[in-house]
């Protein structure tokens, strides 16, 4: 793969500057209509369906509503600008580096990605919100029912971390698409995921480490789907890509 000079680097910022002004107008628009109709109804949502009986809600600091309110509008931003801004970035690159040259991703294409790519990352979302959290949240609190605590959760930690692992479950399930389009445009092969299984391991259990709690088991719920996905990618790419696998088996073995 080719390597990034600094020239090149200068005329990719240059490039994604000039389309920074409609990435912050997409994240202050969805920002300022999410947080006027939408967020609030969102936080109701998730205490009614997440909060065990029992559990109480509290805030710890008079402006911790307001910015509750404001982070979660900011991450709807975010995640509606994501595909301009890896539009964004897939062509900056493609015409100003040499990195993508191989790399042919049509309107048509594109547009598959991203429908496939939007119901994958709902399906995590769903998945976590209906099954896994909350199971997981009964399970925390019923431990600290067992060691005679009360559980006074703060309201911006508790959304925080609902929102938080989501999230995580979301790019979980998009996992097959992002290896399958690197495998399919020849950005990375097949025999070096497989090579390099046992480093994604524990990658994986880096990063439940550091975006949960530091218990072993809420490590555990995000590391564990990670890897399954890993796995059920390998499978996917062998099965979509057999032909190209077979191919890249016999150029090494000639």
């Amino acid at each position: 793969m080719a390597e990034l000079t600094a020239t090149e680097i200068a005329e990719i910022l240059l490039g994604i500057r000039r389309k920074l002004f409609r990435i912050v107008a997409i994240i202050v628009t969805v920002w300022a209509i999410s947080f006027t109709f939408i967020t609030d109804r969102i936080i109701e949502k998730v205490k009614a369906d997440l909060l065990p009986k029992g559990a109480h809600l509290i805030y710890q600091y008079p402006l911790e509503p307001l910015m509750l309110k404001l982070r979660i509008s900011l991450y709807l931003g975010i995640a509606v600008a994501m595909p301009y801004i890896a539009h964004t970035i897939y062509k900056t690159l493609k015409e100003r580096t040499e990195l993508l040259n191989n790399v042919q991703i049509s309107k048509s294409r594109a547009i598959k990605y991203l429908i496939v790519g939007s119901i994958l990352f709902a399906c995590g979302v769903a998945y976590g919100y209906v099954i896994m959290l909350p199971i997981f949240m009964e399970f925390l609190y019923s431990l600290a029912v067992q060691q005679g605590a009360l559980a006074y959760y703060s309201i911006s930690d508790f959304v925080g971390f609902v929102v938080l692992m989501l999230v995580v479950f979301g790019f979980v399930f998009e996992m097959p698409l992002i290896m399958c389009i690197l495998v399919g445009n020849g950005m990375v092969r097949y025999v070096t995921l497989k090579y390099y299984r046992r480093h994604f391991y524990v990658a994986f259990f880096v990063i439940g480490a550091a975006i949960t709690p530091p218990d072993v088991f809420t490590q555990l719920m995000v590391a564990v789907p990670m890897l399954l996905f890993f796995e059920i990618s390998l499978i996917v790419i062998r099965m979509i890509y057999r032909d190209q696998i077979k191919r890249e088996s016999l150029y090494e073995s000639s």
